[in-house]
């Protein structure tokens, strides 16, 4: 499936789907879950996955197109590249098939939160600390407004399903999120129940005491 929208994403996309997710289209399923724990440290792990005919696609090496897609399908070298200048220490990194899709499964921890935030590594995240009070956003870049015609791209984003989960050391004061419990915040998008944020891009934000 390929995707030919002008969405622009940075890396597995802006919250790490972002190239993928412009060769996949809506294939994809992601749930990235940052759970912070102080003012610099902090845990993740993101676990996505894309057809098996996809990830055959991605490993092919005489695609050179494909060479960034190929190294987040290898624990090697997708180890390293979350690694490189970031701050991050991978603790588990695990690729496998199950039934019809390609699954990884990510998981690390950071001591520099900003540092490892300002790589990029973890997705557009944005954190900002006033007094006692941090505002964490992001930019999904999910999109297709603006296109000549969205209804003519939207097929392409079928079976997308992204869950976002955000975890703060302290009482959250607000948040965009629909879901909400205590000190822990959700979003989930799935084009399979509604599509109405490929043309609203979604905010997400959420401001805590720290």
């Amino acid at each position: 499936m390929q995707h030919n929208s002008n969405i622009t994403m940075s890396h597995l996309c802006s919250l790490v789907i972002g190239t993928i997710a412009v060769v996949a289209g809506g294939c994809i399923h992601l749930e990235q879950k940052i759970s912070i724990k102080s003012e610099n440290h902090a845990t993740f792990h993101v676990y996505y996955s894309v057809p098996n005919e996809l990830a055959e696609t991605f490993a092919d090496s005489a695609n050179p197109a494909h060479l960034r897609y190929r190294e987040l399908f290898d624990i090697s070298q997708g180890r390293k590249w979350y690694e490189a200048d970031s701050g991050i220490a991978i603790t588990r990194y695990r690729v496998f098939d199950q039934g019809d899709r390609r699954h990884v499964r990510v998981e690390g921890r950071t001591d520099d939160l900003s540092r490892a935030f300002a790589s990029g590594k973890l997705g557009s995240w944005r954190l900002e600390s006033l007094d006692n009070v941090s505002r964490l956003t992001a930019d999904t870049g999910l999109s297709v407004k603006g296109e000549k015609s969205p209804r003519q791209t939207e097929h392409l984003w079928d079976d997308l399903y992204l869950n976002l989960i955000i975890e703060v050391p302290g009482e959250i004061l607000k948040t965009t999120a629909p879901k909400r419990k205590k000190k822990r915040v959700q979003w989930t998008f799935d084009t399979d129940k509604n599509a109405g944020f490929l043309t609203q891009p979604p905010e997400i934000l959420v401001e805590y005491k720290h």
